[in-house]
């Protein structure tokens, strides 16, 4: 390759660099970010308080899936798409924030009954209610502006910021088990502090107007994500509803031990984060089967590495999180979960939703949680919903089967794009 062909191909691919090396900053520092917070917030609270803390997080978590409404994905590709019309922008903008301020307030009336109802909750009401604030970063952030975009700085520079003077708040607020209460409070201000400033920016450096949109501009948007919250919503239920059980059914400690599993899965899937998030504008437009193949072997060849790591030196990291000895087993096998989360979702992010073919997001999930609740049901009767261990089984089966499911809806797609080329295609 000759040397003016080599600086004309990175040109071409500037911006995707560029865009690359600051969402690889961002997901470092939120990575590290755990490293500094959780462990610290486990011996002053305790696991057993920190279980229930973690607990009212995952029950605010269904009202932010009410209030994101499937929006960040497909909206990045209306943004992507209209970057260049200020008009049609402001309209995809003043279009989802509305739809998300209606569907906000409509959550918070409904986030109140339950937590007044079910008794464990009442008893720690103003946890409950304070960790409802969890719900400002989707309501008030557009990530999906930025990332259409393409000026994944601006989100790097924000996150950052919010979560440096978060982590100084720690250790300087929370101080004794009694001040539980402030770690949804911090986490409440950080995300209102960060909308308003991306507000600001989208404001100043677009120039875009906000108005109340039409009853057909809110449907149309509404419609066209629907797809997507119906595939998160029930989604939702397989990766969240083991948190709710676990302290029920087994002890709030060992919700301790799962979110450790759970988020060590999430760590060792970043790789694939950063890569979905700057590469997805060009897989939509471009929709390159070639391109789809190489990202994916990049992917996946840097989640069995992670995977490895995190099991070589899993004992002394359990041990920094939680500050206790516990078994290691359960959380082994949780880390087969990235392999199989890590390509599932590689599949329906950069072919599946690229490309539009948002249905069958929903039917891969509806899937997934249907066998996910069936072997809920089988373990559940024939007691052996008992432990941590079980609960984690169930979530490693349920990443299987929607990987599974995504590579044969991968083949489907990739064989009639084939098609419709003319070409041959052989697998």
């Amino acid at each position: 390759m000759k040397a003016g062909d080599i600086k004309e191909k990175v040109k071409n691919h500037k911006t995707i660099l560029e865009n690359f090396s600051y969402m690889t900053v961002l997901q470092v520092f939120i990575m590290l970010t755990p490293l500094i917070t959780y462990p610290y917030l486990t011996r002053v609270l305790g696991t057993e308080l920190y279980g229930l803390v973690i607990t009212a997080q995952i029950l605010a978590s269904y009202a932010t899936i009410v209030v994101r409404f499937g929006f960040d994905s497909v909206s990045a590709r209306h943004i992507s798409l209209w970057r260049d019309d200020k008009e049609k922008l402001s309209e995809v903008m003043s279009s989802i924030m509305t739809v998300r301020i209606f569907l906000w307030i409509i959550c918070s009336v409904v986030y109140a009954v339950i937590v007044f109802l079910v008794p464990i909750y009442r008893q720690h009401y103003y946890l409950f209610l304070f960790s409802y604030g969890l719900t400002f970063e989707t309501l008030f952030f557009p990530h999906f502006f930025f990332q259409g975009v393409e000026r994944m700085k601006y989100i790097t520079y924000i996150n950052i910021g919010i979560q440096a003077i978060f982590i100084a708040l720690v250790y300087i607020v929370i101080r004794r088990p009694e001040d539980y209460l402030f770690v949804p409070v911090l986490y409440t201000i950080g995300y209102l502090c960060g909308g308003i400033i991306a507000f600001y920016i989208i404001y100043k450096s677009y120039g875009l107007r906000f108005y109340l949109p039409s009853k057909h501009q809110a449907t149309y948007y509404l419609k066209d994500a629907f797809p997507l919250f119906a595939t998160d919503a029930v989604c939702t239920i397989k990766d969240k509803l083991g948190y709710l059980l676990l302290g029920v059914l087994v002890s709030m400690g060992d919700v301790v031990v799962y979110d450790v599993g759970s988020r060590l899965t999430s760590l060792a899937i970043r790789p694939l984060t950063i890569i979905n998030t700057v590469i997805f504008p060009k897989m939509a437009k471009e929709k390159n089967d070639r391109q789809f193949k190489q990202f994916g072997v990049i992917i996946f060849a840097s989640i069995v590495v992670i995977v490895l790591m995190a099991n070589i030196f899993l004992h002394p990291i359990v041990y920094f999180l939680i500050g206790k000895e516990v078994s290691l087993m359960p959380i082994r096998l949780f880390l087969l979960s990235p392999i199989f989360l890590g390509v599932g979702s590689y599949i329906g992010s950069s072919l599946i939703v690229a490309r539009g073919y948002n249905k069958y997001m929903f039917y891969s999930i509806i899937v997934t949680t249907s066998a996910y609740l069936l072997m809920m049901a089988v373990m559940f009767f024939s007691n052996k919903l008992n432990t941590v261990l079980s609960f984690i089984v169930l979530t490693v089966m349920a990443y299987l089967v929607e990987m599974i499911y995504r590579l044969f809806v991968a083949r489907r797609i990739m064989k009639e794009n084939i098609k419709k080329e003319g070409l041959n295609y052989e697998i």
